[in-house]
């Protein structure tokens, strides 16, 4: 079973990985051509993390922090998100996740932030974080 990740775990999981993102030219240009910002408010526990995507940076934020689209959803499923394990539509559909403002941000934002799973893993890897691995 997976360890539930704190706040503090993906600010810095997620945050590390597009710390890395930026020393790869094509991931740089990627993120940074789908403009907007997208906040993911976390529970259980809670956290939120904004994402600047031309920026190619994700901050600790406040729920209340502007963002062109917000994700809710557990911290679980925002972890399982980053590793490529949640299939964001059927998430939806079940009332797991909601998205709220600009959906077009969130259809680009998406693929983008797919090319960031594979480096999410390897930092939890790296770490020694097997416990938060969900594969």
């Amino acid at each position: 079973m997976t360890t539930s990740p704190t706040a503090d775990d993906l600010y810095k999981y997620i945050g590390m990985a597009f710390e890395q993102a930026k020393s790869d030219p094509k991931l740089v240009q990627k993120l940074s051509g789908t403009p907007g910002v997208l906040k993911v408010i976390a529970t259980e526990p809670d956290g939120c993390i904004v994402i600047d995507l031309p920026g190619v940076t994700a901050v600790p934020s406040s729920p209340d922090d502007e963002a062109d689209a917000t994700l809710r959803m557990s911290s679980d499923f925002a972890n399982r998100f980053w590793q490529g394990d949640l299939n964001l539509l059927m998430a939806v559909t079940r009332g797991e996740v909601v998205l709220e403002g600009k959906m077009a941000l969130i259809a680009k934002a998406v693929p983008a932030a797919k090319e960031l799973f594979p480096i999410y893993i390897e930092l939890l890897k790296s770490d020694g974080r097997t416990d938060l691995l969900v594969k």
